[in-house]
């Protein structure tokens, strides 16, 4: 230390204090070199995502390119993580890639949707339709923002449309069934909320409404027969 650093040596009885502090000083600012060094690599690994998962996300959004399903799989983390610029900004350069990208479209419409902004929610979903028909989550989005415009029509069919394509989701069925029970078709209803609570077991209040939906049908068919 005294050799390296000459200015360092200091003469008088605390010398040895003195120069203890200097070197506790100089190890503290290396640690916190090494610390913030190592906080960088975490950072940059942030986004490092395992071969394994690309090719999930390559299965799950139908996309051929690894680069476009390691972004749509980024932005589908920052959506879930309620980083709603990331994940747009993310969707975005996915669709630079590939105009055509049916998925990334359908994380803008949520964006939007999330955002409020209802109108650019909605042209991004048709977007993604026109880009791949057979987007279960673009027609379920689409549903979605007919049922919170109380257009019950629109909702069942887009809502239809979103389960024919994706039978494996428990929400998209209790969805369906929620809809048809506001339109009184109450046989459709409990189907769909019995498909919904045999997807997903745990759900009570999916077991509870499919109970309620039959019950509804009993009394509404007994009152038809006494008709």
């Amino acid at each position: 230390m005294l050799r390296h650093f000459p200015q360092t040596k200091v003469d008088g009885p605390n010398s040895g204090v003195r120069v203890a502090g200097l070197w506790q000083k100089v190890f503290r600012v290396k640690r916190d070199n090494i610390e913030e060094i190592q906080r960088e690599i975490i950072r940059g690994q942030e986004k490092i995502v395992a071969p394994s998962e690309i090719d999930l996300a390559r299965q799950r959004y139908l996309e051929n390119d690894p680069e476009i399903a390691q972004l749509l799989y980024e932005s589908d983390k920052a959506l879930q993580a309620q980083d709603l610029r990331e994940a747009e900004s993310l969707a975005l350069q996915a669709i630079v890639r590939d105009k055509k990208c049916s998925q990334a479209y359908v994380i803008v419409g949520r964006v939007a949707q999330l955002r409020g902004a209802f109108d650019d929610a909605r042209e991004a979903y048709k977007t993604a339709v026109k880009c791949n028909p057979e987007n279960g989550e673009a027609y379920f989005g689409l549903g979605q923002l007919d049922l919170k415009d109380e257009n019950k029509s629109g909702t069942i069919d887009n809502f239809h449309k979103a389960v024919n394509l994706d039978r494996g989701r428990a929400d998209w069925h209790a969805a369906l069934g929620k809809a048809y029970m506001e339109v009184r078709q109450f046989a459709k209803a409990a189907k769909s909320l019995k498909r919904a609570a045999a997807l997903d077991m745990e759900n009570k209040e999916y077991r509870v409404l499919a109970s309620q939906a039959e019950d509804k049908q009993r009394s509404h068919s007994q009152a038809f027969r006494v008709r």
